[in-house]
């Protein structure tokens, strides 16, 4: 005769071996979950990119007027790793991003450059009232007209990131996080 601890033995048995084999299953699950929302991932951002300037080049010219009345073009930025941030004040992304910009320029090196350049910015005075309302704290550039054709800005944000010599290094569409373009400028 079996007493019932010696019954209750193989029902604990049988009861965590199917519990290891689920728990497995489910990490292989998520396993799975990951390596799908990778390639999605991965896919959409070549997707974005795909009227993009290549990244094998040098940066077309550009110049323009900061609010703050200041000229500035690429070639008084040799020498500096850059961040061209392509933005439109009625694209609600690029609203979002406003933030992480602001942490993003406050932490620079000494030799890297954050330079957004605002799609619709011909009104002046109401491009300074929208940078005063949002709290924008890095630079603004107001570009010649041919700026967003020069660098086939299609969508915004648009981020095209440049090494010391002027080369394009990077191009991302969409939007970034402070440590994924901060990521992005070490590396170029």
């Amino acid at each position: 005769m079996t007493s019932p601890s010696d019954q209750a033995a193989p029902r604990q048995e049988a009861a965590s071996k199917p519990e290891r084999t689920s728990r497995a299953q489910r990490w292989r699950g998520r396993a799975v979950q990951a390596l799908i929302l990778i390639a999605v991932y991965l896919g959409v951002s070549a997707w974005q990119r795909r009227s993009t300037l290549s990244t094998d080049g040098p940066a077309p010219s550009l110049r323009g007027v900061t609010l703050d009345g200041r000229e500035l073009s690429l070639a008084q930025l040799r020498g500096k790793s850059v961040l061209l941030h392509f933005w439109a004040t009625w694209c609600g992304v690029c609203n979002l991003e406003h933030g992480s910009l602001n942490a993003l320029h406050a932490r620079l090196p000494e030799n890297t450059v954050l330079v957004s350049v605002v799609a619709d910015g011909t009104d002046r005075a109401a491009l300074a009232e929208f940078v005063k309302e949002h709290d924008i704290r890095y630079p603004v550039l107001v570009a010649d007209e041919g700026a967003i054709q020069r660098y086939a800005v299609s969508a915004f944000p648009t981020n095209y990131y440049l090494d010391e010599a002027g080369q394009i290094q990077d191009v991302t569409v969409g939007m970034s996080t402070r440590w994924a373009m901060w990521l992005r400028l070490w590396l170029a």
